[in-house]
């Protein structure tokens, strides 16, 4: 599969002084998949996980999701409690 853009000549002589978008490095933090209510938060700053370890749960549309840790690490903070409400793409869990 290939990706492909078509631009126009102005737009791509102007897309030469563009500055290129860098993706965010968000693998230190756990976000939030969908908006919902955080049910319970079963670690603590400080607390070691390992990959795939339940870590939260949230409740969307009366559903209960399981959010589990990327990598293993250490967390260093927590940044919702639970009965928060949080949004798509809310900051959880930062870890080391």
């Amino acid at each position: 599969m290939y990706k492909v853009r078509v631009l126009t000549k102005l737009a791509a002589e102007l897309n030469k002084y563009m500055l290129e978008r860098v993706p965010e490095d968000t693998s230190k933090f756990l976000t939030s998949p969908m908006p919902g209510s955080v049910i319970t938060i079963d670690v603590a700053p400080g607390s070691e996980v390992t990959e795939g370890q339940e870590v939260c749960v949230i409740e969307a549309m009366k559903m209960q999701n399981s959010l589990a840790a990327a990598k293993s690490g250490k967390v260093l903070k927590v940044h919702c409690k639970p009965g928060d409400t949080v949004g798509e793409g809310d900051i959880l869990i930062e870890f080391e």
